[in-house]
C-alpha cells in the first residue's frame, strides 16, 4: 500500500478516487496526452523507414559505376629487323602505332603508391613494313622492292597470363599461339598477305579494338606484341620479326 500510494504522488494523482468532474477532466488530460505520445511515435517510425528506404549518395554512386580514370594515349613504336636469308638480305621497319585505353585507380598498398588497371583496350593497332637496303640496318637507307609480303600481328599479357579474356572482332582471332616472350599463351591476332610488289606495306585495323578482360592488374599490366614480315624476294623467303611492348602509367 505504501509503495502505492508513493506511486500515485509521483504522478500527482490522489490516493482516493476523485470526484465526478476532476475525474473527466484528468480523463481529458490522459486521452490528450496518449494522442501526443501516439503522434510522436508515428513521426518517429516514418523517419525510420525513410531513413532506411533511401541510400547514401555515397553507396549510389559506387553502385552506379566502375572506380577509375578513363586514359587515353596514342603509340608509335618502331624497330629495326633483317630478312638475312642469303637470297634476301633486306632490312625492314616495322612501325606499330595506335591508341590504348584504360581506368586507372589508385590500389590499396603499404609503402610506395600502386594502382590498379581496369578495362585496358587497343584501338585501331595498325602496322607498317618498309623495306630498304643500309649497312648494318641503319639510318633511313635505300628503299628496296621486294615481289610479296605477309603481315602478322599477336598481342597477349605481358604477365604470360594464360587466359586473360581477350576478346577481338573479325578479322582478328582470338587462340593458344605462340609468342616470343611467353610460350603458348592467349593471344589477339592477325595476318594479312599482300601479293603486290612494294618497297611498303600497310596492315591496317581502323576502328577495330582488342580488349584485355582480365580484371583489375596491379603489377604488370602490360600487353605485348609480335609483329612478323615475311618477306619474299626472287626465289627466295625469310622473316623479319620484332616484339613490342605497351604499358600504362
Amino acid at each position: 500500500m505504501e509503495l502505492l500510494a508513493a506511486s500515485q504522488r509521483a504522478f500527482h494523482l490522489p490516493l482516493h478516487p476523485p470526484g465526478g468532474t476532476t475525474m473527466k477532466r484528468m480523463m481529458g488530460q490522459r486521452s490528450l496526452l496518449m494522442v501526443g505520445l501516439g503522434v510522436i511515435l508515428a513521426a518517429l517510425a516514418t523517419t525510420a523507414i525513410t531513413a532506411q528506404a533511401k541510400p547514401t549518395s555515397k553507396s549510389s554512386s559506387s553502385t552506379a559505376q566502375r572506380p577509375g580514370t578513363l586514359v587515353t594515349k596514342n603509340f608509335n613504336l618502331t624497330k629495326v629487323a633483317f630478312a638475312n636469308d642469303p637470297k634476301v638480305k633486306t632490312c625492314v621497319r616495322i612501325t606499330i602505332f595506335g591508341t590504348v585505353q584504360y581506368k586507372k585507380a589508385p590500389a590499396r598498398s603499404f609503402g610506395k603508391p600502386r594502382w590498379l588497371y581496369t578495362d585496358r583496350k587497343i584501338i585501331s593497332p595498325t602496322m607498317t613494313a618498309k623495306s630498304f637496303s643500309s649497312p648494318r640496318c641503319s639510318g633511313s637507307g635505300k628503299a628496296v622492292k621486294i615481289s610479296k609480303a605477309e603481315l602478322s600481328q599477336r598481342w597477349y599479357a605481358t604477365d604470360c597470363t594464360f587466359n586473360p579474356g581477350i576478346s577481338v572482332g573479325a578479322p582478328w582471332s582470338v587462340a593458344v599461339a605462340p609468342t616470343w616472350s611467353c610460350g603458348d599463351v592467349t593471344a589477339a591476332q592477325r595476318e594479312t598477305k599482300f601479293s603486290k610488289a612494294a618497297a611498303s606495306y600497310r596492315q591496317s585495323n581502323s576502328g577495330k579494338v582488342i580488349k584485355f578482360n582480365s580484371g583489375g592488374v596491379n603489377q604488370e599490366a602490360c600487353m605485348s606484341v609480335d609483329a612478323s614480315v615475311q618477306v619474299y624476294k626472287k626465289n627466295g623467303a625469310d622473316n623479319a620479326d620484332a616484339t613490342f611492348k605497351i604499358c600504362p602509367s
